[in-house]
């Protein structure tokens, strides 16, 4: 019985360390799948500027293309912080206070980014004198709160966890 238990952990540690090492790769690919075309409209606003942006001004064009990308750079930490819990994962701490803190985390950016996507970045566009203020829903958007949900409330379970085995611990010394 034990000598399974064992195995299924190690099996669960092989594959976190598995994911560890995918995101390894996918997080600079997601700063650069951003930064990247972030960097060219930066420049274009600023020194190419279309005519909506010759029209407001290179400030305020900036602004608004630094708010169009909030969204995705709050995402991309998301991704960042679930980096913490394959570390402790790999290292076998599935309990620990550090990864749920950091679940917890990522869920928060994740639902940051999903209030900045449909609130938040629109109107302070429109409000900016970029384009008017539209309700847009993609199917992103509903993935976007799935992971937001589901992080959260993994990293809810972990914590209480977590408090429960650090209560139970403390009753025996």
């Amino acid at each position: 019985m034990v000598s399974s238990v064992e195995n299924r952990a190690e099996k669960a540690r092989a594959q976190v360390g598995l994911v560890h090492v995918m995101s390894s790769f996918l997080i600079p690919l997601l700063i650069a799948a951003i930064g990247l075309p972030l960097i060219g409209e930066l420049y274009l606003v600023t020194f190419e500027p279309a005519p909506w942006a010759a029209e407001l001004g290179a400030p305020l064009a900036i602004a608004i293309k630094l708010l169009s990308y909030a969204p995705a750079i709050a995402a991309v930490g998301a991704v960042i912080m679930l980096r913490s819990v394959f570390v402790e994962y790999c290292a076998g701490r599935f309990f620990s206070e550090k990864a749920s803190a950091a679940f917890h985390g990522a869920g928060l950016s994740a639902l940051a980014a999903f209030l900045l996507k449909m609130l938040v970045a629109p109107l302070a566009i429109s409000l900016l004198g970029g384009t008017a203020f539209a309700w847009r829903f993609d199917p992103l958007d509903i993935a976007l709160m799935i992971f937001a949900a589901s992080v959260m409330m993994i990293g809810s379970v972990l914590e209480a966890t977590a408090a429960s085995l650090k209560a139970e611990n403390d009753q025996i010394v």
